[in-house]
């Protein structure tokens, strides 16, 4: 390992090479864009390393060419990304290099979290976060359709961030104060954070055998400790992470409440985690496009989700977004 100091890491945008504490712990891996999040993580260590270069040190060192936002033309090779992350959605407003950033921090972020580094991880969660807010502000008037702001990807790597990105919309549609969407955005990227301690590889419930779905059903549960045990963040936001498979009239789990008693940040990331699953073929209905998903949310109705945020959602973006999800794939 080679030491490696901190202003050589800043003056890089993307970091060319994987990061290490003295630990031997990987901070940052290769490839990650140097947000000033990131910058702040590397100035928090007294001293950083790098494996030793086994090719010459000029390329090994020089940074890949940057990403240019919204073109394919103009776009550096992907593929490495795409294998590592999951395919890019062409149609995003959301553009190349952020997809990217926030998919790799993601999965990064729960990496870490593995690795019981939490205050770590909880910082990396909180830039999401913020990167988030700050990129909806900036394509809110320009959106049309849902699909220009799905993520592609393993679906238990960019289900929270797809969630959180619907909810952000949601929240502001509803009007909610900068406050509470930084915490309907935190509630959103964690409310799934117990499926963590699970070892199934499917979320539909219809595809489990007894054994299965009581061990899944158990991650509301155990969501709600890790974020208020270990996370140490607020019964807010916890009780996301408890209540988004609750439904208004009571048939959802794991406790079978309704109505008022299921919290309004969790009405809303209800309506989201459930719009995002079908989306992503994570649910028992055979869907193909985004208009499909929304008459199916619909079709749910207000037996399922508060009326409020579910109206809201439908009408938030155009209803005539017929995009099939293979066509989002660069």
């Amino acid at each position: 390992m080679i030491i490696v100091s901190s202003e050589e890491i800043i003056s890089q945008k993307i970091l060319p090479y994987d990061l290490y504490d003295e630990k031997g712990t990987k901070i940052l891996e290769a490839g990650e864009i140097l947000t000033p999040g990131k910058i702040l993580l590397v100035r928090n260590f007294e001293t950083l390393y790098k494996k030793e270069d086994k090719t010459p040190a000029q390329k090994e060192n020089s940074p890949k060419p940057s990403y240019t936002a919204g073109t394919q033309e103009n776009y550096y090779d992907t593929r490495d990304d795409i294998k590592k992350f999951g395919p890019i959605n062409k149609k995003s407003k959301i553009d190349f290099e952020t997809q990217i950033e926030l998919k790799s921090g993601y999965v990064n972020a729960m990496s870490v979290f593995n690795q019981n580094d939490v205050l770590r991880a909880k910082a990396m969660i909180l830039e999401i976060r913020d990167k988030i807010i700050k990129d909806s502000q900036l394509i809110r008037k320009n959106a049309r359709f849902f699909s220009e702001l799905k993520l592609l990807g393993e679906h238990k790597n960019i289900h929270p961030l797809n969630t959180a990105i619907f909810s952000v919309f949601l929240a502001n549609k509803l009007e909610y104060n900068e406050l509470q969407i930084m915490e309907i955005a935190l509630s959103a990227l964690l409310h799934d954070i117990g499926k963590i301690k699970l070892t199934g590889e499917t979320s539909d419930l219809s595809k489990m055998t007894k054994d299965e779905e009581s061990a899944y059903k158990k991650h509301p549960l155990i969501g709600h400790r890790l974020i208020k045990t270990e996370l140490k963040l607020s019964e807010n936001i916890a009780r996301v992470a408890l209540q988004h498979h609750e439904r208004m009239d009571g048939t959802g789990w794991p406790y079978g409440i309704s109505s008022t008693m299921i919290s309004e940040y969790a009405q809303i990331i209800a309506v989201c985690n459930h719009f995002d699953n079908m989306t992503s073929s994570a649910t028992n209905l055979e869907i193909s496009n985004f208009r499909e998903a929304l008459r199916a949310l619909l079709k749910a109705g207000s037996r399922a989700f508060s009326p409020k945020p579910l109206y809201a959602f439908v009408h938030m973006l155009s209803y005539g977004d017929t995009t099939s999800f293979e066509d989002l794939k660069l």
